[in-house]
This record gives C-alpha cells, structure tokens and sequence, in this order.
C-alpha cells in the first residue's frame, strides 16, 4: 500500500535521509525508532509532503509522487491518503475539541456543517472525550489534546495515520491514555506509521520494527527480532541503552 524509493532529504549540505527504500502492507503497524537527530521525524514529514524530499518517490493507495516531477495536484492527492498526529498536537487554539476535528471534513471532505460536527463527535466519543467536545485545547490536559490529534487524524480519512513521537510532550501519567488510543487502532488494523521512544509499546504493537541511524535504514524485522536477536551492531547497541534507561526509570518510580 505504501511503496518509498531512494528517499533523500538534504538541508543545505546536510544529509538528512540517505536514499530510504521501504514498504508497507495495508494494515501493517510499522514503528521507527533510533537515536535523536536520525532523520525519522524528517521521513514522516516527507511522506506527506510536509517537508519536500530533495529526490525519490513516495506511493500511497496508488497516488504516487515522484520529487523530481511533483505537481501541485499530485501533492494534494497524496495528502488526502495519510494524516499526521504531531508531537506537539498542534490543534487551533480558537476552536474547540468538536471543531478542530470537524474542521477537515469541512474544509476538505467538503461535509456539510451538521454532519461533520455529528461525525466528529462519534470519533471523539471513540477516543473517550465525549465530555470534552465542547472544550478548547487550553481547557484540556495534554493526553486529552494528543487524543484530539488523533481524532482529528482518524477524521481526515488517511489511508495511513503517521505519529511523530505522540508522547514526547506529554507528563507520564498521560502516556498511558494516548497509547491506549493507539493500541485500539492496532486492533482496528488501522495502517500506522509511528516514530516513538516507548520501546514496549513497540514490542506490543508493531507488526515491524525499523532502526534508523544517520539517515539510514540499519535493520528491520519483527519486534522479537530487533528487540531480542539484533543483528547489527548499532541495533545492539541502542536497544541494549534503551533497555538499560528503561529500568532505571523503573527503579526511580519504586523508589
């Protein structure tokens, strides 16, 4: 369903992403993970467009999008088969929670009014706010807003939903609200694409793992796989940091 050939991204004489080759099957939960600073946020953003790959080509539900002949029309296009849940939420500060996730049914769906505000507030009562609607972002919690994000992401009727590290701006209590959104989509076999930190969510959800380092694919395979049987060191490396940093985050809770 999703197909990427020689994806680079470039920022100035920075190199960014390095010639990304992968695939995605439809329903297949694949999560990026790797050090800060690697280029998996940057390939998210390039899958729709929100940033311009420097070269490459990007299929989704048979739109696809060469860089280098990209027209205006074909980036539109591909848009409409993913949506973005960003790590900073990034919803309008003026509208509440029923508008904010109404708004793309509106203005791209072309929805009539009172049917998308009724669609929204179905979606909204899914990811448990349906006492909340009426809410702006201000008046919410961060999990509440992440979990408008998502709302808003599920709205926009994307064949692919793509998460930028959706808890890494929220307190810890809140983690566990978003993820639990996350994992009903899971088990809806929603398409996602999701850049995280949280390595057992990782192992819980993922259909496929994908290492990232310096712009590059290092290794991918099932979360068994990368998690307990790496075969490149780099992999071993992180996965080993990431495991030793997870205890000792145990450790200070019992504490």
């Amino acid at each position: 369903m999703i197909r990427v050939q020689n994806l680079s991204k470039k920022f100035a004489d920075n190199i960014v992403l390095n010639g990304i080759d992968f695939e995605v099957e439809h329903g297949e939960i694949v999560v990026i993970i790797g050090p800060s600073g690697t280029g998996k946020s940057t390939l998210l953003r390039c899958l729709n467009y929100l940033e311009i790959p420097t070269s490459g080509m990007i299929e989704i539900a048979g739109v696809k999008v060469d860089s280098a002949t990209a027209t205006a029309t074909q980036i539109t296009n591909l848009r409409k088969k993913s949506s973005f849940v960003f790590q900073n939420y990034s919803l309008f500060s003026n509208k509440t929670a029923l508008q904010n996730v109404a708004e793309s049914l509106i203005t791209v769906w072309k929805e009539p009014k009172s049917a998308a505000l009724k669609h929204a507030e179905t979606i909204l009562r899914q990811v448990g706010l349906s006492e909340k609607i009426n809410q702006y972002p201000s008046q919410l919690s961060g999990g509440q807003q992440q979990r408008v994000g998502i709302a808003r992401a599920m709205a926009a009727k994307g064949e692919v939903i793509l998460f930028d590290e959706p808890t890494s701006s929220l307190d810890p209590e809140w983690v566990d609200e978003v993820l639990a959104v996350m994992k009903q989509l899971a088990v809806q076999k929603q398409t996602m694409i999701i850049v995280t930190h949280e390595m057992q969510f990782a192992r819980e959800v993922a259909n496929r793992v994908i290492f990232m380092e310096g712009g590059n694919i290092v290794e991918q395979g099932t979360p068994k796989q990368i998690f307990e049987n790496p075969q490149h060191q780099r992999t071993k490396e992180f996965v080993g940091r990431s495991a030793k940093q997870n205890l000792s985050a145990l450790d200070s809770a019992m504490l």
